[in-house]
């Protein structure tokens, strides 16, 4: 009975901070999509990443979430969520335009990795990181020529004009967007609330924990020393932690900097399924819904692990 109550305990004080992580930016990502819309500026931010919408048939409003992106992920499928209800975008747009939005976050591990892997490995952290950026540039290529393939041209059009009615000013379009941004939170945040709770509990029943021991156990499978299995072990606790032990068998001469390297893409290969199950599956099921959230955090998964995969063994083989 105790230990019930400690699991609950835990999980209402984990969901509590997961909820304080989560809400306040998909709020922001909402209010800011319909404060866009309500100063009529989305087509000049959207000019910026016109490459990537116009290649991968997406309308311009999704130029404007990928930006967002790069400064928060949550906040971007967020405004992808409130352009679908408001009939902006259709389903597979959705869905396309999300795949996509999972690229900054992925060029943005030169803010972690970099400063870690580089120091301590030298040429082979940088090894490491190039090869983790040109899977995340593989993956969105992939996206977009999906988009281009599966979804219809956006009509080319010429020099914009300028739509009827007066420009609101920010204060205006603040007083605009607060009732259908609004409306949209609470079909958000009526998925989102729930699935973080459930998604607390399993963490701090330890289901998370046990995928992540049978997932270790499953490293075996691949072309790495025995050394290596350290390494991994190391990586589901901390990825520093990963960095620090393989810089010492490299310098202790135990392992060659080809062994470190593919050591470290099979330990974020096996680490990567429980960060998407414990992490990134929540935001994408809170944000999108269960189903839409499910179909999407499948698709990038077996996306980026697939080609990190064939990354893996593809190394072993020529290098």
């Amino acid at each position: 009975m105790d230990g019930t109550a400690e699991i609950i305990s835990a999980t209402l004080g984990l969901s509590s901070e997961l909820l304080l992580r989560t809400v306040p930016i998909v709020v922001i990502g909402v209010l800011l999509a319909e404060v866009l819309i309500a100063l009529r500026i989305t087509d000049r931010i959207a000019k910026v990443a016109y490459p990537v919408t116009t290649f991968s048939h997406l309308p311009r409003e999704c130029g404007a979430s990928f930006l967002t992106a790069f400064i928060s992920p949550q906040a971007a499928d967020a405004m992808l969520v409130d352009y679908y209800h408001k009939g902006t975008i259709g389903k597979r747009e959705l869905v396309v335009a999300a795949l996509i939005n999972s690229f900054p976050s992925v060029v943005m591990h030169w803010r972690y990795l970099i400063p870690v892997y580089v120091p301590l490995l030298g040429i082979f952290g940088m090894i490491y990181f190039v090869i983790l950026m040109g899977i995340g540039f593989l993956k969105t290529g992939i996206v977009m020529v999906a988009g281009r393939m599966l979804l219809p041209g956006v009509p080319a059009s010429g020099p914009l004009e300028k739509p009827p009615g007066r420009d609101l000013s920010l204060r205006e379009a603040l007083s605009a967007a607060i009732g259908p941004a609004a409306r949209t939170l609470r079909r958000i945040l009526g998925v989102m609330i729930p699935t973080l709770v459930v998604v607390a509990f399993l963490i701090e029943a330890g289901v998370f924990d046990a995928v992540a021991a049978y997932l270790e156990g499953a490293s075996r499978l691949f072309p790495i020393p025995p050394e290596g299995l350290a390494i991994i072990a190391a990586k589901f606790g901390s990825y520093v932690a990963a960095a620090g032990l393989a810089s010492g068998l490299l310098a202790a001469g135990e392992m060659s900097g080809r062994d470190i390297v593919i050591t470290l893409l099979v330990a974020n290969l096996l680490t990567s399924i429980t960060t998407y199950l414990r992490w990134l599956g929540s935001f994408y099921v809170a944000i999108f819904g269960p189903r839409r959230g499910t179909e999407i955090m499948v698709l990038s998964v077996v996306l980026q692990d697939g080609l990190l995969l064939i990354a893996i063994f593809l190394l072993a083989w020529i290098w």
